[in-house]
C-alpha cells in the first residue's frame, strides 16, 4: 500500500505517457471504428489504456479500475481508478488539438484525486482532495462572477441536446448568459477551473468523461453536479459551475424555473 502523496505522482505519470503515445500519431490518417452508441475508437484509444493500467498497476496492483476501453469492476469497496485514454477523440481523429488524457481515483463512492493532460496544447491539470487544483504547476480559481448575463457558458454541443430532447434548455440559458460556446470535453472543463468561463453544461456523460473534471473544477472553487443540484460525477447529464451562477442553472434546466 503506497501512502502520501504518491497517489496522484502515478496519475500525472500515467496520464503524460499515455499522452505521449498519441501524440507521435496524432495528424495521422488512422482505421477508425465505431461502437454500439456510434461513438468513433482508435487502436490509440486502447493502447494508451493498455498503458494508463500498466502504470498504475504496478504501483497499486490491488486497486480497481473503470475505463472507457476495457470497461472494469463495479464500485466495490476497494479503491478504483476511472479513466478516459482519450477524450476528444472526434477532434483527435480530424486533427484538432483539442484532446486529452483524464485519470480519476475514487474510494468507497469518493474521488480523491483528478488528472486532466492535454498534450498538444502542452497542458496539465490536476488535484488532490483537499489541496486545490493546479494548472502546470499554478494554482487556479474558479471566477467570482455572480450574474448569468454576464457569464461565458460552454457546452458539449446542440446536437447532444437535441438527441436528448434538451435543445429548449440550453437556448434558454444560452440567451440569458453574456457569450455561449461550443468546444465540448474535457478542455471546457478546465476554462471553468481557471476562471475562463463560468459554467459547462453537458449531457449524455459517462463517469470516466466526468470524474477528474469534477474534482479539478470543486478543488478550484467551483461546484459540480446533475441538473438536479446533486454532486456526483455518475450521472449522464452535468453541471459544471464557478458555483456563483449554479443554483439558476440548475432552475432553468431542470425545469423548476417556471
Amino acid at each position: 500500500m503506497r501512502h502520501g502523496r504518491e497517489d496522484i505522482g502515478t496519475a500525472i505519470e500515467a496520464a503524460i505517457q499515455a499522452g505521449a503515445i498519441a501524440k507521435r500519431t496524432f495528424g495521422r490518417k488512422l482505421k477508425v471504428e465505431f461502437k454500439q452508441d456510434a461513438s468513433p475508437v482508435t487502436r490509440i484509444d486502447r493502447e494508451c489504456e493498455e498503458h494508463l493500467r500498466q502504470v498504475i498497476s504496478k504501483a497499486y496492483p490491488s486497486d480497481d479500475f473503470l475505463g472507457e476501453e476495457f470497461g472494469g469492476e463495479p464500485a466495490r469497496g476497494r479503491p478504483r481508478w476511472i479513466l478516459d485514454p482519450l477524450d476528444g477523440t472526434k477532434n483527435f481523429i480530424r486533427g484538432i488539438p483539442f484532446w486529452g488524457v483524464l485519470v480519476a481515483r475514487e474510494v468507497e463512492n469518493r474521488l480523491t484525486l483528478g488528472v486532466i493532460y492535454l498534450p498538444i496544447l502542452n497542458e496539465l491539470y490536476w488535484a488532490r482532495r483537499g489541496e486545490g487544483a493546479f494548472f502546470n504547476r499554478k494554482r487556479i480559481h474558479v471566477s467570482r462572477i455572480g450574474q448569468l448575463r454576464r457569464s461565458y457558458l460552454l457546452h458539449g454541443g446542440l446536437e447532444c441536446f437535441a438527441r436528448c430532447g434538451h435543445e429548449k434548455q440550453l437556448s434558454a440559458i444560452a440567451a440569458k448568459s453574456a457569450i455561449s460556446r461550443s468546444f465540448g470535453d474535457c478542455w471546457a472543463y478546465t476554462w471553468v477551473a481557471r476562471g475562463c468561463a463560468e459554467a459547462m453544461v453537458e449531457v449524455g456523460l459517462k463517469p470516466w468523461d466526468t470524474a477528474p473534471c469534477r474534482i479539478i473544477v470543486e478543488e478550484a472553487g467551483g461546484r459540480f453536479t446533475d441538473w438536479n443540484g446533486n454532486p456526483t460525477h455518475h450521472s449522464p447529464d452535468v453541471i459544471a459551475s464557478n458555483g456563483n451562477i449554479h443554483c439558476r442553472l440548475v432552475k432553468m434546466l431542470s425545469g423548476r424555473n417556471r
